[in-house]
């Protein structure tokens, strides 16, 4: 009787042990399933403040640390409309920031051209007017030509301007205005302004006393 009531005992202690201990599991379970819903919502919190921190930056954040910072947040694959909405929104002011800096590069690099060619077409008038001979005056006519969309480019000389508002002299070509300096062996201009073609041919000059 005694063996029969030790032997009860100790399936009875057995089975609340394991009791207890899958409640111990499913408790843990539990603990460890709202530690990481309790993580991905602090995860959600900081990837909105820190899309919010790109989208409304003046200049503190380089872009490349910018894309960078999105790129971590778009790999953490939030399933939120919220957070979808401000990426969408981050991407476009991306998106215009690398337009703006690749505009702003164009417009560097088209103003060195035009400065280089500036000095380009001066030299030209300079070697024309200061040609040795005419031989030598037309070979640099014939050279200074070829930076012209044709012979009849016109050539404005602006002889005042007062509030934006410019006065010229009669208008001539640029074929006209360098057999003139080949004449009079002397240019006293400088350029105020030219306009080149898609081909980067000059349509037309605008020059003025120095």
């Amino acid at each position: 009787m005694k063996k029969y009531l030790f032997k009860v005992g100790v399936i009875v202690f057995s089975v609340m042990a394991f009791g207890l201990s899958f409640t111990g599991c499913k408790s843990k379970q539990k603990l460890a399933q709202e530690e990481a819903i309790s993580a991905r919502a602090q995860q959600m919190e900081q990837a909105k403040r820190d899309l919010l921190e790109i989208i409304n930056d003046q200049g503190s954040m380089s872009l490349e640390e910018k894309e960078n910072r999105l790129n971590i947040i778009k790999g953490q694959n939030f399933d939120n409309q919220e957070i979808k909405d401000l990426i969408a929104r981050a991407e476009n002011v991306l998106a215009k920031i690398r337009a703006d800096r690749e505009a702003k590069a164009k417009r560097e690099a088209k103003k060195t051209q035009e400065v280089g060619f500036k000095d380009q077409v001066l030299q030209h008038f300079k070697a024309v007017a200061g040609a040795y001979s005419f031989a030598e005056a037309n070979l640099r006519i014939r050279k200074a030509l070829k930076l012209y969309a044709s012979s009849d480019v016109p050539v404005l000389i602006i002889v005042s301007q007062e509030n934006g508002v410019k006065d010229y002299d009669r208008p001539t070509t640029i074929k006209k205005y360098l057999e003139y300096l080949k004449d009079v062996k002397k240019f006293d201009k400088q350029i105020d302004n030219f306009v080149l073609d898609n081909n980067g041919k000059i349509t037309e000059i605008e020059l003025i006393k120095k």
